[in-house]
């Protein structure tokens, strides 16, 4: 499968916002390799484009490889306009 088409930089912004606004979501689904940098905060790619998916399709995309990978999540946010994108691995 892959990641739908019709998410926007709208969509994405608006996932940025959930993030923000939510106090405790699984420590699971945080950062750990890769991560969008934006406004001086850093997000998880994988659950942007998952709660992304929410706004146009009603549903928080699965995250899972069998759906998408990381590096699909990247090169999505990267055609978004979202290309501050760091290697948390390389940061250290």
């Amino acid at each position: 499968m892959a990641i739908p088409k019709n998410i926007t930089k709208e969509h994405i912004l608006k996932a940025i916002e959930r993030i923000d606004k939510e106090i405790n979501f699984n420590p699971n689904r945080k950062e750990r390799v890769w991560a969008l940098r934006y406004n001086n905060k850093l997000y998880p790619c994988k659950l942007v484009i998952s709660y992304a998916n929410f706004y146009p399709n009603k549903e928080d995309l699965d995250s899972s490889p069998t759906i998408f990978t990381t590096y699909m999540a990247l090169q999505y946010l990267k055609n978004k306009g979202f290309n501050d994108i760091i290697n948390l691995k390389e940061k250290k």
